[in-house]
């Protein structure tokens, strides 16, 4: 326990230098994503989203530890530093948009990184308090959300997600979105969700090429065991390119509206059409069931 204790407040000290970097930062690749994806909004202080930055250095994290009065032996155990073949211990994390992933007990246990290339990954290895599949990011930034009624909505990119909060938020509080990076939803992350999540209702959207739509749609079998209610959408762009311009957050909104019973989606050829044109919800159960 004194180990995990100690793991966690060296990631939490990390993620609040990540943080700083990126409010510091005046140009970059970082700052021109965040305004080219619509969610430079994450800048501002004020913002859920605690986005950050790791440092294109090769000792800057190590430092601020070091300063902080971690070992060595935690910085490594916890995935944040890494020795080199000549002996030289440096960063794990370099040139990345960093987001905190929280296990089920929201405890910031790892980091999902973003590169220039535009491509979310984990960046953090497994660790004695990290496995992949048991992380979720965007949990406690919308919990919120989530406990007051919002439909989760999961999503492939961490800006996908930070667009559909954004909308959730101007719309009385009716979307919170998850992104999954990529990596698949897993039925650990599945339980975490409905952990904290108040709604009976989950969508997933689909967008992407024929592959992320066909692994999107594969959520079915673990979200249903959690959730009544499994829609889909199938979105002509990822969330956040549609939610851009003045336009963009009601067609974002408008569009979620839509979603349907993921089981009535289908595959074919040209991608994922309605299998039948009735959207039932579950039957009345009754009380208490």
């Amino acid at each position: 326990m004194e180990e995990r204790r100690r793991l966690l407040e060296a990631n939490a000290s990390a993620a609040r230098f990540f943080r700083r970097e990126l409010l510091r930062a005046t140009g970059g690749w970082p700052l021109r994503y965040l305004a080219v994806n619509g969610v430079e909004q994450v800048l501002s202080t004020d913002s859920k989203w605690k986005v950050g930055y790791a440092p294109d250095t090769w000792t800057s994290l190590v430092d601020h530890l070091r300063s902080e009065g971690f070992s060595y032996a935690t910085m490594a155990r916890a995935g944040l530093m890494r020795w080199t073949e000549g002996g030289d211990a440096v960063d794990r994390h370099r040139d990345r948009l960093m987001l905190v992933a929280r296990d089920h007990r929201l405890s910031p246990v790892a980091f999902v990184g973003i590169g220039d290339d535009g491509q979310a990954r984990s960046e953090s290895p497994v660790t004695p308090i990290h496995r992949p599949s048991n992380v979720l990011v965007g949990v406690e930034e919308q919990l919120d959300l989530l406990g007051a009624g919002a439909t989760p909505v999961i999503v492939d990119e961490p800006v996908d997600a930070i667009a559909v909060s954004t909308v959730g938020r101007s719309m009385a509080g009716q979307w919170a979105g998850i992104p999954v990076w990529g990596a698949g939803l897993s039925t650990a992350q599945a339980r975490i969700l409905r952990g904290v999540s108040s709604s009976e209702k989950v969508i997933v959207a689909l967008s992407g090429d024929q592959t992320q739509r066909n692994q999107s749609a594969g959520y079915l079998l673990d979200l249903a065991f959690f959730f009544d209610r499994v829609r889909a959408v199938e979105l002509p762009a990822s969330p956040g390119l549609l939610a851009l311009g003045e336009a963009g957050p009601q067609r974002l909104h408008e569009a979620l509206s839509r979603a349907r019973p993921l089981m009535t989606y289908r595959a074919s050829g040209s991608g994922f059409a309605s299998a039948r044109l009735a959207d039932p919800d579950p039957p009345d159960r009754g009380p208490g069931l």
